[in-house]
């Protein structure tokens, strides 16, 4: 993680969830995170290809150019780049990871910007994972982000974090779907996609966030 606002929310989201698997999105209190909320969002998953956006952050919306609420996060992607992200989802979802991802994202006039990202899985009725709060920064400031839109989003590295859990409260992968990364209860290993390079990382609002 580099960006500040990467920093910042996951130490609060791993302060949160105690230990636990993830916390509850009931528990996130938006005055904890009052500095990065522009750059915050949180994604509702509806099936393996549907992540929407419940709500984002000001200064994100402003960088893509419109109100991402409702919007498929899965619809910014094209490609292999945009399997590469439905498998990042899947493991958020189905097997507790985090993920960091760098994006490099075009403005249609040959110009890009770098942009940080991370998704960290939130429990929502029970413990069923279908919240992720995620948190996407600039990396370098062009004069122009804020004021023309970002149509091209290209991922340029990816990583998952595994917060520390004993054996018995890792969760199993789901076989139906293929992950990008698998893991055992032993220290963490890595299956690598053929075109992206992995990291693991072992790690160890006054109104609530919908």
């Amino acid at each position: 993680m580099q960006h500040k606002s990467s920093k910042k929310i996951y130490a609060y989201w791993n302060e949160v969830r105690n230990g636990g698997f993830a916390p509850n999105r009931f528990d996130i209190e938006p005055v904890k995170i009052a500095d990065i909320l522009p750059d915050v969002f949180i994604l509702e998953c509806h099936d393996s290809s549907t992540y929407r956006f419940r709500l984002a952050g000001t200064r994100f919306c402003s960088a893509l150019g419109h109100e991402l609420r409702g919007y498929n996060m899965l619809d910014y992607w094209a490609g292999d780049d945009r399997e590469a992200v439905q498998s990042l989802l899947h493991n958020v979802v189905k097997d507790g990871a985090g993920a960091v991802m760098e994006l490099s994202c075009g403005n249609g006039d040959r110009e890009r910007a770098l942009f940080e990202m991370i998704l960290l899985p939130l429990v929502h009725r029970g413990r069923t994972v279908n919240r992720i709060l995620g948190c996407a920064g600039a990396l370098n400031l062009p004069y122009w982000l804020g004021s023309i839109e970002l149509t091209e989003l290209h991922l340029t590295s990816f990583e998952l974090i595994w917060p520390a859990m004993t054996p018995t409260q890792q969760p199993p992968v789901t076989p139906e779907e293929p992950a990008v990364l698998a893991y055992r209860n032993t220290p963490a290993s890595v299956v690598m996609d053929r075109r992206k390079r992995f990291h693991v990382v072992e790690g160890g609002l006054s109104k609530r966030l919908d």
